[in-house]
């Protein structure tokens, strides 16, 4: 699978496609660590949510890890069903 720069112009207009080419190296290693984690379509996580993608990789793994916390042991599933969870992603300092 590859990401859709298209659909993320598409949805987020083309300062999305330019704020993700800013900061390729903190988007690859968070999607790395969503991986990591074992989630399958990151892609698709990325497509859907691409501002998360460009916290710096401590500031991204400290919120995700509390989403994750807060979503309990099923989190996987929970974040695969529901998309719009990675949102809260947003919300935190």
């Amino acid at each position: 699978m590859k990401i859709s720069l298209d659909r993320i112009q598409e949805i987020y207009g083309e300062s999305a496609i330019y704020e993700i080419k800013d900061h390729l190296d903190d988007v690859l290693n968070n999607m790395q660590y969503l991986v990591s984690k074992g989630f399958k379509d990151v892609y698709f996580i990325l497509q859907t949510n691409p501002y998360i993608f460009l916290y710096d990789e401590k500031t991204f793994k400290r919120k995700a890890n509390d989403l994750f916390n807060k979503l309990g042991v099923e989190y996987i599933e929970k974040l695969e069903e529901d998309f719009s969870l990675w949102g809260d992603m947003n919300d935190w300092w």
